[in-house]
């Protein structure tokens, strides 16, 4: 059974996911459910809770692409699986991924999860994550976006880089020093206010939320400017020209990826994935984690190049991306995957 010869309501892939508002997950979803409708693959992005209004469910209504939500009940999803009898069920997220893989296992149907978060939780989020990680084997495939990611989870565990699709992306011709991310201690946007108070002459950007929030802008120096959580990054992108990750855990970041898709260098501490994106003084930098001092070395470097420099690193930002972390390479290979648990 070959997932591309059947393009219909009853033979769909199902990319399930629980969301209050974007980010990084949802930037791949929307990324993974474009790819495959781009490559005549049927797919459904289903939304486990309705929280609303959602950037996500709206992007994907734009290019045609079918959704569902849910009520957040296990029944809910039980009934609605054993319904439609989808042909894969692709979970992201520990939520989706728990309740995904143990009715996909009742429902016998075939069920991949991808694992996106490497940082280090604890509390009642640590104890999803356990109890995620513990029920991974329930799965047909299992992806990790990251090297680091992988370790934590079965030996079965298959590296898969994010992607974006490349079409219509134009390069940016910005200037902004910005943050694109949770404000929240595994991104860590202190580190990022640590560096703009050593440049007070230049202006940095945040774009985003999360619990941080209130005391970041209570502690941040009078060069940020808060920007919010953003709906669309499609007309901020433009404006940036180099996007700095100061992260202290990390997977493969979409924001990396979106960034470079349009030229923008990327400038972050090598945590997770990002050796796999980045090569230092070619296409972007790569700092030892928490070496504060080298990444300001670095932006100082950036601040003091020609535009000839820049663009030399521009190119081989948007060429990495094109060359290895495109739609048209990812998708043709998950397909493939896919149709092996199929069969």
């Amino acid at each position: 059974m070959k997932i591309l010869q059947h393009k219909s309501a009853h033979k769909q892939i199902w990319l399930l996911l629980d969301s209050k508002q974007p980010g990084g997950i949802e930037s791949h979803i929307f990324q993974l459910a474009l790819g495959l409708h781009t490559h005549n693959a049927s797919v459904k992005v289903i939304f486990l809770t309705d929280y609303g209004d959602h950037p996500l469910r709206n992007a994907l209504h734009k290019h045609n692409i079918s959704t569902m939500s849910l009520d957040g009940k296990f029944f809910s999803l039980w009934k609605a699986m054993s319904v439609a009898r989808p042909l894969v069920i692709h979970t992201h997220g520990y939520k989706a991924g728990i309740y995904g893989r143990i009715l996909a296992r009742l429902c016998k149907l075939p069920v991949a999860s991808t694992f996106h978060a490497g940082e280090t939780t604890s509390g009642k989020l640590g104890f999803y994550c356990w109890l995620d990680k513990l029920t991974a084997r329930l799965a047909h495939l299992i992806f990790a976006v990251s090297p680091q990611i992988a370790t934590s989870l079965p030996g079965d565990t298959q590296l898969a880089d994010n992607f974006i699709d490349m079409r219509d992306i134009q390069i940016s011709n910005g200037n902004q020093l910005a943050f694109v991310g949770r404000l929240s201690k595994e991104k860590a946007p202190d580190r990022y206010l640590l560096l703009a108070s050593q440049f007070p002459e230049l202006n940095f950007h945040i774009y985003g939320n999360g619990p941080q929030k209130n005391t970041l802008q209570n502690q941040a120096p009078d060069n940020i400017c808060f920007h919010g959580q953003q709906s669309d990054m499609t007309n901020i992108w433009p404006k940036i020209g180099l996007l700095i990750i100061p992260s202290r855990y990390e997977g493969l970041p979409m924001a990396a990826l979106e960034a470079m898709a349009r030229g923008i260098p990327v400038l972050a501490f090598s945590v997770g994935a990002l050796d796999q994106l980045i090569d230092s003084d070619n296409n972007g930098w790569l700092v030892k984690p928490g070496d504060n001092k080298q990444l300001a070395n670095c932006l100082h470097l950036w601040t003091n190049m020609s535009n000839k420099q820049r663009h030399y690193l521009k190119k081989n930002a948007r060429k990495k991306i094109s060359q290895r972390f495109s739609a048209d390479i990812a998708i043709p290979e998950l397909i493939n995957r896919y149709n092996l648990i199929t069969n």
